[in-house]
């Protein structure tokens, strides 16, 4: 039996007599945790992961994979970076039956050791495939129980220490790097420092037969540990509620209005404070867009829409309350599966705007079937289509299984500025974050992703069929609101 640490009991270990300092997405894209939006090996597509340390110093992370369902789990594996040296690695599966699998041909040490590892890859490398341990036997959760469950979902890596002293010496100026030393590091040794940051991320979801290619950034959450965040080998903490400003509090410092507000959460009692402000980060009461759906270029659009907080929230594991029962926490309104199907929906309203600024409506289905709401994000990891699609089934262009969809434009346009205003209740309620121990509360959801779009092009040359492919960063603002949910200028 695992145990399950707080950030508390790690923070207070040594975080007394240590500045104060405020977690917030780096605008310049480096940090000391990187948040992926999606991975997919669906429809013959797989993920390319990079990561980059621009530090001159030796740095250990987590590396975890979530499925898209329910967020829980699939596999994660400490890894260990030199100076100036970067990590790369490709998800992908051989067949449509298959689960994801990793594999990287990087030198860079793994705990885990690589070798350990499955089978080597053909060619050369190391492979391991994704593990159903946390949504199968006694931790099913409603959802799917298939390990087609893992072809998609989301990343995040978090750097749990810069190296020094002999650890940093087993992975600075060696070819190959000395791995034995890094695979039981004590907690307590003083060879561990404090993140640093300093480290980005990229990602690419490419279809090699199909020429296409959708990239980005990770997005980078700068100043969030003061401390190094290692733990013994028998304990299982979630790094991401780990959060620290000083003993029992966290801050998150968000933009607003070209400014700042700091926001300050209780740790006590447990990691949730840790997550709240993460998800203060990325609270967006909407988020903006854009979609084209035109015939003649052959055009579509998705959004990705990805809560990297919500199973901390919804997840009856996590929650500690019977499957199938309430007890989810704000901002979310259900836990996974309390429904009675495999899903946790929050609404949102679709409106925008045509080319020449006239308003666009988008109806829901007449009759859109199947046991989810047409208009909501279900699930970790959401892909939002523009089509005229079933609302069912794989989305088009990234082939997801976790598809929301949005059609049916009042009046009739094949392009449009979109704009999802998100956590729509009844009547006018909307989900809100609330207050912690200072600063406002939040509307919205806590969600980040990107755009993707396809063009077609079938005249380049006789015989020759072209795509094009773009993936943009979705834009997103911020509301606060007071205790009753009415909005307030944010101090």
């Amino acid at each position: 039996m695992k145990n399950r640490l707080s950030s508390l009991a790690l923070g207070l270990v040594a975080a007394f007599a240590l500045p104060s300092q405020a977690m917030y997405l780096n605008p310049q894209g480096t940090g000391e945790v990187l948040l992926f939006p999606y991975y997919t090996v669906n429809s013959n597509q797989s993920t390319l992961i990079t990561l980059v340390n621009t530090t001159n110093v030796a740095k250990m992370f987590k590396v975890k994979f979530r499925e898209g369902y329910n967020g829980r789990d699939v596999l994660d594996f400490n890894l260990f970076v030199g100076p100036n040296d970067s990590w790369t690695s490709t998800l992908f599966a051989l067949q449509p039956g298959d689960g994801a699998s990793i594999m990287t041909r990087d030198e860079s040490c793994t705990a885990p050791d690589k070798p350990n590892w499955a089978a080597p890859f053909p060619g050369g490398g190391y492979q391991q495939p994704f593990l159903p341990f946390a949504y199968t036997g006694v931790s099913e959760d409603s959802g799917p129980t298939s390990i087609t469950r893992t072809r998609e979902g989301l990343i995040e890596i978090v750097e749990l220490a810069e190296l020094a002293g002999t650890l940093a010496d087993a992975v600075t100026n060696r070819h190959p790097p000395n791995c034995v030393p890094l695979q039981a590091i004590d907690p307590g040794s003083a060879d561990l420092r404090p993140p640093g940051g300093g480290v980005y991320g990229n990602f690419a979801i490419v279809d090699v037969a199909e020429g296409t290619l959708f990239g980005g950034n990770a997005m980078a959450i700068d100043d969030f540990s003061q401390f190094p965040l290692v733990a013994d080998t028998a304990s299982v903490v979630e790094w991401l509620g780990a959060g620290n400003s000083r003993p029992g509090e966290v801050d998150a410092q968000i933009p607003v209005d070209g400014g700042y507000t700091t926001l300050t959460y209780a740790t006590n009692g447990g990691l949730l404070g840790g997550f709240n402000a993460v998800s203060a980060l990325i609270m967006a009461d909407s988020v903006f867009g854009s979609m084209s759906r035109e015939a003649g270029v052959g055009s579509h659009t998705e959004w990705v829409l990805t809560s990297p907080t919500k199973s901390f929230y919804t997840d009856n594991q996590r929650l500690g309350v019977p499957l199938g029962d309430s007890g989810a926490i704000a901002p979310f309104e259900k836990t996974f599966g309390e429904d009675g199907v495999a899903a946790s929906c929050v609404g949102y309203a679709p409106g925008g705007f045509d080319r020449e600024g006239r308003p666009v409506q988008f109806a829901r289905d007449a009759s859109p079937g199947g046991a989810l709401p047409q208009h909501a994000l279900c699930y970790a990891a959401n892909v939002v289509h523009f089509s005229s699609l079933p609302a069912d089934g794989a989305t088009q262009l990234l082939g997801s299984r976790l598809g929301s969809k949005v059609w049916n434009p009042t009046p009739a346009t094949e392009t449009a500025s979109v704009r999802l205003q998100l956590g729509v209740r009844r009547g006018n309620e909307r989900n809100v974050l609330p207050a912690g121990l200072r600063g406002p509360a939040l509307r919205g959801l806590p969600v980040i992703g990107f755009e993707a779009v396809r063009y077609i092009n079938g005249n380049v040359s006789p015989g020759v069929l072209a795509n094009y492919t773009m993936a943009t960063p979705l834009r997103a603002d911020v509301a606060c609101v007071d205790a009753a949910g009415a909005q307030i200028e944010c101090p």
